[in-house]
């Protein structure tokens, strides 16, 4: 009977242990459960994402992509902020020139020094400021802005421009013996500040970089300065060069230091101009041209030509 009872208290202990090992067991997961749980506590659901805090320092973000298509267009323009954006602002550069009335450069003998080196004859623009009006759904706009115009004019000819007679005045150049003088260079240059007036047309307008446009318009221009300068070849110290008019007349004596000359003088030049352009291009890459609408130089003080420019741009901003 003894034997019986420890043999039963033995058991009993033994399951009590078990119980007590499982409970114990059972209380360490639960724990570690809530451990976990714990450690996902902030969870924050929004429309279309689900934001998920693992630990202190981790995090999972889980997102809905088809919940996002409204706002795709949105993402696209952020470059323009969602709006039109023109095709101004920049820098181009281009080749320069002019024509008749006649639309040619075909010049009568007494206009010989017009006669153009087309090939140096280059055009510089640097256009720091835009402003930009949006017309129709982004693809349509209006845009002005503000812009610097350098042009170069390169002659072929020994002639040289003066501007204080009562309209612009050219005089051959040649030594103390009556031979030709050569230049290596001689130019008109012209500097002008402008103010474009262009609607212009984009395909996409979300992505700058994948869209062509299309823009007409006016450029409204306004001289700022102008200088003849001319490079001598084969030039010495102490030269004296003389002047002949056309009829060959000699008028006057010059000397000429370090080989070259500059001149800043109106040369008659208009103080004001509007030139017409059309722009075509894709992305950042722009082509363009430029013509005059009224002569480069003033009525009745010098040849009626319409200057031109066509060249490419790098639209920067």
């Amino acid at each position: 009977m003894k034997k019986a009872f420890f043999t039963f208290s033995f058991l009993l202990m033994c399951g009590m242990i078990v119980f007590t090992a499982n409970s114990a067991f059972s209380a360490t997961k639960v724990q570690e459960k809530n451990l976990q749980l714990s450690f996902c506590d902030s969870i924050i659901n929004t429309h279309g994402m689900k934001i998920q805090r693992i630990g202190n320092d981790s995090m999972i973000i889980y997102i809905h992509k088809n919940n996002f298509k409204h706002m795709g267009s949105h993402w696209n323009c952020m470059g323009n902020k969602g709006k039109y954006n023109g095709h101004w602002a920049g820098f181009g550069i281009g080749f320069n020139g002019y024509v008749n009335s006649d639309f040619t450069m075909d010049f009568p003998a007494s206009e010989s020094y017009l006669n153009l080196n087309t090939a140096r004859s280059l055009s510089v623009y640097l256009n720091p400021v835009e402003f930009n009006v949006n017309l129709a759904k982004n693809h349509l706009g209006f845009t002005s802005g503000l812009g610097f115009e350098l042009n170069n004019y390169f002659f072929t000819g020994n002639d040289i421009l003066t501007g204080d007679s009562s309209k612009l005045t050219t005089y051959k150049v040649v030594d103390r013996n009556g031979n030709p003088v050569d230049f290596r260079r001689s130019k008109l240059f012209v500097a002008w500040i402008t103010v474009p007036l262009l609607f212009e047309y984009q395909t996409n307008p979300c992505h700058k970089l994948n869209s062509f446009h299309l823009s007409l318009g006016a450029i409204g221009k306004a001289r700022i300065g102008s200088y003849t300068k001319q490079v001598y070849k084969g030039h010495e110290d102490d030269e004296t060069y003389y002047l002949l008019t056309q009829s060959g007349k000699h008028v006057g004596t010059f000397d000429v230091e370090r080989g070259y000359s500059r001149t800043h003088n109106p040369y008659h030049l208009t103080p004001f101009n509007v030139d017409a352009t059309v722009r075509i291009g894709w992305s950042f890459l722009n082509l363009y041209a430029t013509y005059s609408l009224f002569p480069l130089f003033a009525e009745n003080h010098g040849p009626q030509v319409y200057p031109y420019t066509i060249g490419i741009s790098l639209i920067g901003w």
